[in-house]
């Protein structure tokens, strides 16, 4: 990520979007307007949004609108998070190499599972994040399988069994990998790992009470990240049929062979 480019962005938002009152010559109002006018306004406010969403998920909840500046909050969140980058660049070269291990950036997830999280994680509901992305894999293979009948850890078993496949019931391979042995330890490793995920992962966050649901931001990523890989898995395998005709399901998913 290009930092500096960020704090661009930011800094022209804070510069150009400033609050001017609209008060004049007999009238008076409590109303304030964008110094650079509201076009502009509007369009710049459409180029920070997403680098808030990235950077700073919770800057709805944390800064609040105003009725006498429509782009408050806005303003107010890109000078936190101005601040933020500041006080990390200080502290990152304070500290040199320390802790400086790789970053993991939730819009890179799978976007099936990003996509099903982001709503609820940015007003941090993690929990309910994590649960959305776990129905959204569960989704996922049901239409690339074709199968409504089974869902969660039975849908995954099914999917990935070793055994042949068979009408109405698909199976999932990779047979781009040459090796026999590296090709069955892949299939039995997405199985086991799916049925992992749905069972340690999706079942607690979907059962369990909330109150014993707080995730800390960490273990949640963490979480969405085996959803993310899961999901990787299940895209990058082939759909392997029965000989016997059955209809395709509605992804439409090109890589269909027919034992």
């Amino acid at each position: 990520m290009d930092l500096e480019a960020v704090g661009e962005e930011l800094s022209t938002f804070v510069s150009e979007v400033t609050p001017e009152n609209g008060s004049r010559d007999g009238f008076i109002t409590t109303t304030s307007y964008a110094t650079c006018g509201r076009e502009r306004a509007i369009a710049l406010a459409e180029r920070v949004r997403p680098i808030l969403d990235a950077l700073y998920p919770a800057w709805r909840v944390e800064n609040q609108p105003s009725r006498s500046f429509e782009f408050a909050r806005e303003r107010d969140a890109c000078q936190r998070l101005l601040s933020c980058l500041a006080s990390h660049a200080d502290i990152e070269q304070m500290l040199g190499d320390a802790g400086g291990g790789p970053a993991l950036s939730a819009d890179l997830l799978h976007h099936v599972v990003w996509g099903a999280a982001q709503t609820q994680w940015r007003t941090e509901h993690r929990h309910e994040a994590v649960l959305a992305a776990a129905k959204a894999v569960n989704s996922m293979l049901q239409q690339k399988v074709d199968r409504r009948d089974l869902s969660d850890l039975k849908l995954i078993r099914e999917a990935f069994s070793d055994k042949p496949p068979e009408p109405s019931k698909a199976r999932l391979r990779f047979p781009g990998i040459d090796d026999e042995q590296t090709r069955e330890s892949l299939r039995r490793g997405a199985m086991d790992f799916g049925a992992g995920c749905f069972a340690a992962i999706r079942n607690p966050v979907g059962h369990l009470p909330n109150d014993d649901l707080e995730l800390p931001e960490q273990e949640a990523l963490e979480r969405l990240a085996a959803l993310s890989l899961l999901a990787r898995w299940i895209d990058e395998a082939t759909v392997v049929e029965s000989a016997s005709p059955r209809r395709l399901g509605s992804h439409g998913d090109s890589r269909t062979l027919r034992a």
